[in-house]
């Protein structure tokens, strides 16, 4: 070949190297770079209307996996109990407006140090109502604690800078309604027990001058508990003429709480019913209508120190 031509043949297919190249380049910068400003939960946000699952899996290794039913959402590792209203406001804050601010390609250092990977960060997965998935997110922080981070398996590529927003768990108990009740002195009318009843007058006057009277305020202003377990499931043939200590609890608007306590292998299973006395406001009703759902067919667990309190009162 003519050398005049072969300099010009090295010179083009040089040029257009760099040409490709850099347009190869541009094209995965650009790529990169476009998702600036898009939702973390782009998916779960275009359809958040058909959200029907959410599934976590911590960095302990533990899973939660919670689901919607109709209008109601279930924690499938709480026996498939309600849940926490609170930490569901969290994450749809965070599905609906975490944004992108910033993509960086994703090396196992960084993805280590900005707790990314499924040892240290917590991943979620989220579902529509047909089981289809919508979202895949590794959720993470840096190890100094600052900044967020996400990272989604399908673009291995990349990590994600985005905006932190909410208190966003991926903590088991976090997702369980807590506490399970608050019942206000205040509020009391009567507390009426196996052994005695006593009007309001008599409740404050005991928890002036009586400590265990004090004790049992003190519970019922504030009902924690560890676990829930169905009724019929807890309570076998071996359990079922086990008699539960029983309490109730009237407020002024005419509300009753009433207990039933139950003592099986050395811990305390709460049940809860809501009703009505005579004198009931008209709007005690309906709160007991829409209310017992959340009590009905379930026995909570409660924190032992409590459940001694109640159980021998």
């Amino acid at each position: 070949m003519n050398k005049k031509y072969f300099r010009g043949a090295i010179i083009f297919l040089a040029a257009a190297a760099l040409f490709f190249g850099g347009a190869l380049w541009h094209r995965r910068h650009i790529t990169a770079g476009q998702v600036r400003g898009q939702f973390t939960f782009e998916q779960t946000r275009d359809n958040i209307r058909q959200l029907g699952k959410i599934r976590m899996t911590t960095a302990a290794g533990g899973e939660i996996n919670i689901y919607r039913k109709e209008n109601d959402w279930f924690f499938k590792e709480a026996k498939d109990y309600f849940v926490n209203v609170h930490s569901l406001a969290d994450f749809y804050n965070m599905a609906n407006n975490s944004l992108i601010e910033a993509v960086r390609p994703a090396e196992p250092t960084d993805l280590k140090d900005k707790q990314l990977t499924l040892e240290t960060g917590t991943k979620v997965v989220t579902y529509d109502t047909a089981g289809n998935v919508l979202d895949e997110v590794i959720i993470g922080k840096h190890s100094n604690g600052a900044s967020a981070y996400a990272y989604q398996p399908k673009n291995k590529d990349y990590y994600y800078i985005i905006s932190d927003v909410g208190a966003f768990s991926g903590m088991p108990e976090d997702w369980i309604p807590y506490p399970l009740l608050t019942i206000s002195e205040r509020l009391m009318k009567s507390i009426k027990t196996e052994k005695k009843v006593l009007s309001k007058a008599q409740i404050a006057q005991e928890s002036v001058g009586n400590p265990d009277m004090q004790r049992v305020l003190d519970v019922l202003s504030f009902i924690s508990y560890d676990g829930v377990s169905d009724k019929s499931e807890l309570l076998s043939a071996e359990a079922r003429d086990i008699k539960p200590h029983k309490i109730e609890i009237t407020m002024a608007g005419g509300l009753i709480y009433a207990f039933d306590i139950y003592k099986i292998e050395d811990l305390y299973w709460l049940g809860v019913t809501l009703k009505t006395d005579k004198l009931t406001r008209k709007e005690v009703s309906p709160f007991v209508k829409n209310n017992q759902k959340y009590f009905a067919d379930w026995l909570f667990l409660m924190n032992t120190r409590q459940g001694k309190i109640l159980y021998e009162m």
